[in-house]
């Protein structure tokens, strides 16, 4: 190869050698910039963090203690009047949110009680929503339960897969089997027994007396 072709070869190389040279430090230069700019908005966040809840524990007492005050007017009214028994399970995870909601409160922990509160509120709601007694096609979303609640047929009831009257019988309850639920779909209560689970009809139950008031 003429001298001159390899002069210029090595050149070429020298040149693409300090390219990749500057290059190496540019992405060392970003990385740093960026693992600096990551731990800058950390500590930022943390500090957002620790400020909103300072403000929300000095902001809510106040407000806590009026919601907590309403649910237990709400649930007092409640167990004056005559009520279905579904409603009745509903009063009670009402009433089981309110006494939590009441125990983070004494706490000083205002935000857990605010949530306890509203989830009650969610289950009184449903006690007094009319259109919901009145309105039986519309699709019903799950609701869970907060405690599981006792409860005994009133007759004997098919057991079914699915909450709804078409779906698959898995088994049929005799009348006074006393069972638990922990969640309901519209008119539908999801039960345990001692063997399967599935879904009733809440009218075809009643709460067991001697677990629940």
């Amino acid at each position: 190869m003429p001298t001159s072709q390899v002069e210029d070869l090595k050149n070429e190389i020298a040149r693409l050698e300090k390219l990749v040279a500057e290059k190496d430090e540019l992405i060392k230069s970003q990385n740093i910039l960026h693992k600096s700019q990551a731990h800058v908005l950390r500590e930022v966040n943390k500090e957002a963090t620790r400020a909103q809840v300072k403000l929300h524990r000095l902001a809510t007492k106040s407000s806590t203690a009026s919601a907590i005050a309403e649910v237990d007017a709400t649930l007092e009214h409640l167990k004056q009047i005559k009520i279905s028994s579904f409603d009745k399970i509903l009063r009670i995870q009402a009433q089981s949110l309110f006494e939590t909601a009441t125990l983070f409160y004494s706490k000083d922990q205002y935000a857990a009680a605010m949530n306890h509160v509203a989830q009650a509120n969610n289950f009184i709601g449903l006690i007094l929503d009319q259109n919901r007694k009145k309105v039986s096609h519309i699709d019903h979303s799950l609701l869970e339960f907060h405690i599981p609640v006792k409860l005994r047929t009133k007759k004997n009831v098919n057991l079914r897969k699915e909450p709804n009257a078409y779906a698959q019988v898995l088994g049929t309850l005799k009348k006074d089997t006393v069972l638990s639920s922990d969640a309901s779909q519209g008119p539908w209560l999801r039960v345990q027994t001692d063997k399967n689970q599935g879904w009733v009809l809440s009218t075809m139950l009643e709460i067991e007396k001697n677990r629940n008031p």
